[in-house]
């Protein structure tokens, strides 16, 4: 048996595994296929609390602006991508490839700059510092 390849990225309010070859297409269709997988629960509950952290790194008053996330947040995100993605591979691995393509974040290096133009974000910065674990 010739394993499927799955895409391992965040999409915002999306999934975080996609088909990544025709034969994993055809038997999973397209778009986010983490709901179609024999997951454990608490591997979704995983899932689903990176993917909560992640729909908050996007600056939210206007996403192109610097991301509000300290470079200690960024750590611990990619701390549990980390983990999560070795969790897939022991649940689903002996199925599937899992590709790793999800960016690591880092600090923004306009963030200090950001905050002091506006200082008014101070407050919600450290609001957007989630628990992600």
């Amino acid at each position: 048996m010739i394993k499927g390849v799955l895409r391992f990225f965040f999409d915002y309010g999306a999934g975080c595994l996609w088909a990544g070859d025709a034969k994993t297409r055809d038997l999973l269709d397209v778009g986010p296929v983490d709901r179609k997988l024999p997951l454990s629960v608490p591997v979704r509950e995983q899932t689903d609390r990176i993917l909560s952290a992640h729909a908050c790194y996007l600056n939210p008053l206007y996403p192109p602006d610097p991301s509000l996330w300290s470079q200690s947040l960024c750590d611990r995100f990619n701390a549990d991508v980390d983990s999560l993605i070795l969790n897939l591979r022991q649940e689903i691995g002996e199925d599937y490839d899992i590709l790793d393509q999800q960016e690591r974040y880092a600090e923004d290096v306009r963030l200090t700059a950001y905050l002091l133009e506006h200082p008014e974000l101070e407050r919600l910065h450290e609001a957007t510092q989630p628990t992600v674990r």
